[in-house]
């Protein structure tokens, strides 16, 4: 069997603040996003993933070490694989 990758991305809604809304549902919001871009339901999407990368820069916002496991867990992503790719100003870029 050969192996197939999807690639997507989603991006919240972008405010100056956004008091509505916690660190990690900010995330989910643009994780439900990237499922509907590529018409793939939650349930199904949770079969197929087989790890995460978190990508983040300053810590200091969030107060918390750990914001990409916290949102792993809060996607219902755990017990898979997690990464950290951080490299200040270019952190972004590198978790491609």
């Amino acid at each position: 069997m050969r192996a197939v990758y999807a690639v997507t991305g989603g991006v919240s809604k972008f405010a100056k603040a956004r008091p509505d809304k916690t660190f990690q549902a900010l995330v989910r919001e643009a994780y439900d996003y990237a499922l509907k871009d590529i018409g793939l339901e939650p349930r199904k999407a949770n079969e197929l993933i087989d790890g995460t990368v978190g990508s983040y820069f300053s810590d200091h916002f969030q107060r918390q070490l750990m914001s990409a496991i916290m949102v792993q867990d809060y996607l219902g992503l755990v017990p898979k694989p997690g990464h950290r790719v951080e490299g200040g100003g270019a952190t972004g870029g590198l978790c491609f």
